[in-house]
């Protein structure tokens, strides 16, 4: 079974979110019933299937659980390449972005990475960087 879901709904799940990026601050849904983190935000939690969840701050630290380079544009103002990162944060928490600030030959798996907040096509996004990248 499928469940569909209406364009009004996405955006009433998702529009903390966006708040808290735009004011730097990485967060995640966690069921107020079973403590689960999960990413993305979800009408129901993917472990119990509560409504009751709601956002908690990330530290923002993580590591890469796996990572692939992109050669193709997405389209029009996008970096060609770029990394595609999988990073597990220190909540037990997973979620993708893109790696920046790094060489191509420091990438693994396990390296520990920091998100870092800029500015894409007119959008605050989280991407992440090495954690020894910080300055």
């Amino acid at each position: 079974m499928r469940l569909l879901v209406s364009h009004n709904i996405l955006k009433s799940l998702t529009s903390e979110y966006w708040e808290n990026i735009e004011n730097k601050k990485l967060t995640r849904p966690v069921c107020n019933s079973c403590g689960e983190n999960f990413f993305t935000p979800q009408v129901l939690c993917p472990n119990c299937l509560s409504d009751d969840w709601s956002y908690s701050e990330s530290n923002g630290i993580g590591a890469i659980y796996s990572y692939t380079t992109v050669h193709r544009p997405m389209g029009e103002g996008f970096p060609s390449p770029f990394v595609l990162v999988d990073i597990e944060l220190d909540e037990g928490w997973r979620m993708y972005s893109r790696l920046i600030n790094c060489n191509p030959e420091e990438i693994a798996i396990g390296l520990e990475v920091e998100v870092i907040f800029e500015k894409f096509m007119d959008r605050t996004l989280p991407f992440f960087q090495a954690r020894n990248e910080i300055k």
